[in-house]
Order: structure tokens, then C-alpha cells, then sequence
């Protein structure tokens, strides 16, 4: 598929090359990108428009929701890290859009590609707890790291994975600690199936934490991101459990650190965006989702714009 890049971003000759190596992907050329002696380098986008099917834009900030609903309109096929800038009006026309042209649109949701969830496939996971908790050691200079925004955005898009079901309420509280905007905060998301996902984050912890657990009938599962751990322990067959000190059996996964993790996280979202491309799917982290996560943080916004208390 003939591709182009917009913008710079996260695009880098290591990017490049990756793309170079997938199947079925013809680069064209980019447009305000990096320059790299492989890939033309367009000056004028509706030129590079006219050659592509499929634009891959890495850069957030280098297009607006104009930009991408013209895109929509003349079908070309969509890949970008963030819409960030939209809002949900825009997203929700550029929805429209995109089912109308037939535009394959996906968003860089990268939590949605953890290799864990692969691991976890045979579990039949329908969580009925979520605990979340990620902390990021304290950087005085942090002043522009939202920490919803930033650090518990992607664990929210994972409850709406996992749960797989609608939100019915949303609660949120936080504390300025050391800043005068929050610095930590704690989330409650219940959802209609009875599911509930309490998720906390902080920029002012002594380490760094990332972790995720998950509770359901005769299983629990504990995500560690730092380390790359997965533990689950499971009580589906407890005839098959012989253990007089502890329920259920054990089963620990640890994953290599990448020391690229955005490149191997970005493989596959492409894969899976080609994929969609090749047979009209509908994307695992598609427009829809994003606005489904763009709501639950909205309303998170809401209510600690009602609750948030700060250091006077």
C-alpha cells in the first residue's frame, strides 16, 4: 500500500527502516517529516496526497481536525498517534466520515498491544475488580505532566478494554501536593456489567510503579509494566490443585525489556492497521474507542474540577 508520513514526532530512521521491512508497504515519500536520503521528501501535501493510500502521521501536532476530515473524504486510509487536539465534535463528524469514504482510522492506543494480553487470551477474562496504581518519581520540572492526561490515561483505556462493557458512573478526586495542580489522582469507574476499576496515579512517588490488577471468579491477575511481569493464579479446575498452602495454580510470564519498546509496540499496531486495511475491519483501537476513553477522561476533568484541593 502506498504510504506517505506527515509530520516528524516519533518518526525516526529506526521507523523508517521498520516500515521499509513490512510487507505490502510502499513508502512514497513524507511531508514536513525528518529527511532521509531513501525518502523523497514532498513540498506540497496535496502532492503527496495524490500518490497515497494510506497516511501515517506521528506527529500529533503537525495536522488539525480539517486536515483529517479532508483526508477522510478522499478515503485515505488513517493512522495517527493522537487526535489529541480535536475535540469530540470534530472527532465525532470525523467518525462519520471515515464510515462513509470507507477510511480505515486508528489511533495510537498503544496499551491495547501489550504482548500480555495474549498471554491472558485462555483466561476468558471478564474482570469484575480493576486496580491500577501508576507512580512516577518526582521531578520538580514536571510542571507540564498531566496526570490524567499523561500517566492514567492509558490504564482508563485498558479498564474499558478489560470490562468490556458501558460506563454508568465516574468519580475522581485529587491533591496538589507539591504543585498547584494535581499531582495525584485517584479514580472510581463503575460500569454497567458491575465491573468496578479504581485507578490511582502520581508524579511525586519516591520510585517508579506501574502496575494493573484484576480480579474475576476462580482467577487474579497482577500486570507489572516495569518489569515485565504477569502473574495469574487460577482456580478454574481446583480438583487439579494439590496445594495445601495457597489456592489455585501459579503462573508467572516475564517478557523481555525491549530496550525500544515503542518500536515493538508500534510494529504491531502498524500490522494490525494494515491488516484492517487489507480486509475492511474495524480497528481494535479505532475512532470509537477513542472517543469512549476521551469521554470517561473528560468526565474525570469534571469532577476534579469540583473536587481537587491544593497547597494555598
Amino acid at each position: 500500500m502506498k504510504t506517505g508520513i506527515l509530520g516528524a514526532g516519533n518518526f525516526s530512521k529506526k521507523v523508517f527502516n521498520l516500515l521499509k521491512s513490512m510487507d505490502g508497504v510502499e513508502l512514497i515519500g513524507s511531508f514536513e517529516s525528518i529527511k532521509l536520503d531513501d525518502l523523497p521528501d514532498f513540498r506540497n501535501i496535496d502532492e503527496m496526497m495524490g500518490l497515497c493510500d494510506v497516511i501515517l502521521i506521528l506527529d500529533p501536532i503537525a495536522i488539525d481536525s480539517a486536515m483529517l476530515s479532508e483526508f477522510a473524504k478522499l478515503g485515505k486510509h488513517i493512522y495517527i498517534e493522537s487526535p489529541g487536539l480535536c475535540s469530540r465534535p470534530e472527532l465525532r463528524q470525523l467518525e462519520l466520515l471515515a464510515y462513509e469514504s470507507g477510511t480505515i482510522l486508528q489511533i495510537g492506543l498503544k496499551q491495547r498491544f501489550y504482548n500480555f494480553y495474549n498471554d491472558l487470551e485462555k483466561y476468558e477474562l471478564v474482570p469484575r475488580i480493576i486496580d491500577s496504581n501508576r507512580f512516577i518519581k518526582f521531578n520538580k520540572n514536571s510542571t507540564q505532566l498531566s496526570v490524567v492526561d499523561d500517566l492514567m490515561l492509558h490504564d482508563i483505556d485498558v479498564s474499558l478494554k478489560l470490562s468490556n462493557s458501558e460506563v454508568k458512573t465516574v468519580f475522581a478526586t485529587a491533591v496538589g501536593v507539591y504543585y498547584k495542580d494535581p499531582d495525584v489522582v485517584n479514580a472510581r469507574i463503575e460500569f454497567y456489567n458491575g465491573c468496578v476499576a479504581n485507578l490511582s496515579a502520581s508524579k511525586i512517588s519516591s520510585k517508579h510503579k506501574h502496575e494493573t490488577k484484576f480480579f474475576q471468579n476462580n482467577t487474579y491477575c497482577s500486570i507489572d509494566f516495569v518489569d515485565q511481569i504477569l502473574h495469574v493464579q487460577s482456580n478454574a479446575n481446583p480438583e487439579k490443585n494439590n496445594s495445601t498452602e495457597h489456592w489455585g495454580v501459579k503462573t508467572s510470564y516475564s517478557q523481555s525489556k525491549d530496550s525500544d519498546g515503542y518500536l515493538s509496540i508500534l510494529e504491531k499496531e502498524l500490522k494490525s492497521f494494515y491488516n484492517c486495511i487489507e480486509f475492511q475491519q474495524e480497528p481494535n483501537a479505532g475512532i470509537s474507542q477513542y472517543l469512549q476513553l476521551k469521554s470517561v477522561t473528560d468526565r474525570i476533568k469534571e469532577q476534579l474540577e469540583r473536587n481537587f484541593i491544593t497547597n494555598s
